[in-house]
């Protein structure tokens, strides 16, 4: 059996370019196809493309003599809906398993695959000669699942349908009459209108673009920043707190003065420190408060940039 996982390189700016230079198509379109089928990940959190096992598709392919196989072990049915679709990447793995069993390349065929959720019926639309090379090379990188949703498209004569951005057209060339059902058309319209503004030089996004467009992830971080800053304004407030601060360092720096001079200076200082200990501890907090608030806007600074770059790497596209 062949093994699920790969090198599962995330995707490029660059791959998606190509890809849209292929299809003469903006990479807009690309994306919304992309959010729509898998989210904008062809990999699971076990680094394994993102698969959806259909079981009526096996059915289909699999010579006579295997189906009854199939059928009494649960993998495969006449028609699609006839039982509800595991919800997990592992149960849908673990039927792609017990199909291989039964027949390898009729279990690939079997499966959707990665970002443009392919199926693997297709493997010759999506450029490859058998269902397990089109997997195969799933597993290597997100780059390869998008060349292969490119060349699907290509083939089965819908990339005039994106480039008109034609969603009623392209969704029932690419999902058949259920689309009607999901409506498909609808989401990719949506998808397409929250990619659309970031369709320019990916280099060159920054927060305020991904602002613009609703980003979420942005939003959080910079709501965290604005509630960080209410909570120092309100530290600040306390201006008797930080003048006895001051005042304790300045009377810290006498101390330590008189104690450099003195001939018993380390009785001297632990006499001055226990005689303003509430007011260094006011010092320490303060100080420790301070650092938590500048660790957490940090954080989400962080955040905010990381968002960024992967804006701009195409990693991670859904705002």
């Amino acid at each position: 059996m062949i093994p699920f996982a790969g090198a599962a390189r995330r995707i490029t700016a660059e791959d998606v370019a190509r890809a849209a230079a292929k299809l003469s198509c903006e990479t807009a379109a690309l994306r919304a196809v992309m959010a729509v089928e898998s989210r904008n990940s062809g990999y699971d959190a076990r680094r394994r493309p993102i698969i959806l096992f259909e079981p009526h598709v096996f059915y289909r392919v699999l010579p006579q003599g295997k189906r009854l196989l199939a059928t009494r072990a649960g993998l495969a049915y006449p028609r699609w809906g006839q039982k509800p679709y595991p919800k997990t990447s592992d149960a849908n793995y673990a039927r792609l398993e017990a199909a291989s069993k039964i027949d390898e390349e009729c279990a690939f065929r079997a499966v959707s695959i990665g970002l443009g959720q392919i199926l693997g019926e297709n493997f010759k639309a999506a450029g490859h000669e058998s269902a397990v090379a089109m997997f195969q090379a799933a597993c290597e990188s997100e780059g390869a699942q998008l060349e292969q949703m490119a060349s699907f498209i290509e083939a089965s004569d819908l990339a005039e349908h994106l480039r008109k951005k034609d969603w009623r057209a392209f969704a029932l060339g690419y999902n058949g009459p259920g689309e009607k059902r999901n409506h498909y058309d609808a989401l990719l319209a949506k998808a397409y209108a929250r990619w659309q503004p970031l369709d320019k030089p990916r280099e060159k996004l920054a927060a305020k673009d991904l602002r613009r467009v609703g980003s979420r992830t942005v939003k959080g971080a910079d709501q965290v920043k604005t509630g960080l800053t209410g909570a120092l304004a309100a530290v600040s407030a306390a201006g008797a707190v930080v003048a006895q601060a001051q005042d304790v360092v300045s009377q810290a720096n006498d101390a330590v003065n008189t104690a450099a001079s003195a001939a018993q200076s380390s009785a001297h200082a632990l006499d001055w420190a226990q005689a303003h200990w509430q007011a260094l501890a006011l010092l320490i907090a303060a100080a420790a408060l301070l650092a938590f608030f500048w660790r957490i806007w940090s954080g989400a600074h962080a955040v905010t940039a990381a968002r960024v770059d992967d804006a701009r790497t195409g990693i991670n596209g859904s705002i």
